[in-house]
């Protein structure tokens, strides 16, 4: 996370909403020349959820998933641990 902050743009904003075990180490001179920000934002709350679910219904955002059947699951986590999975992974019952 360290190197996306010199990509924040005049007044930009990183908001860190993953934990990481490696602290997050920023020069104080870029941040203030160009008025950057870091946030912590604790995500997936009942009232974000809320929200998201909300703004998808009103706008019509759907997911983008891939499926496999779950007599597939072992070669659908390879294909997730490999990075070649696109989007979702989702088991399914049947074909």
């Amino acid at each position: 996370m360290s190197t996306t902050v010199d990509g924040l743009r005049r007044n930009g904003e990183l908001v860190v909403i993953g934990a990481d075990a490696e602290p997050i180490q920023v020069a104080p001179r870029p941040l203030i020349a160009a008025s950057r920000t870091i946030h912590g934002h604790p995500s997936g709350t009942a009232r974000d959820v809320e929200e998201t679910m909300r703004l998808a219904a009103l706008t019509g955002v759907r997911p983008i998933v891939e499926t496999r059947p779950l007599d597939e699951v072992g070669s659908a986590f390879e294909r997730m641990l490999s990075g070649k999975a696109r989007y979702r992974m989702v088991r399914t019952t049947g074909r």
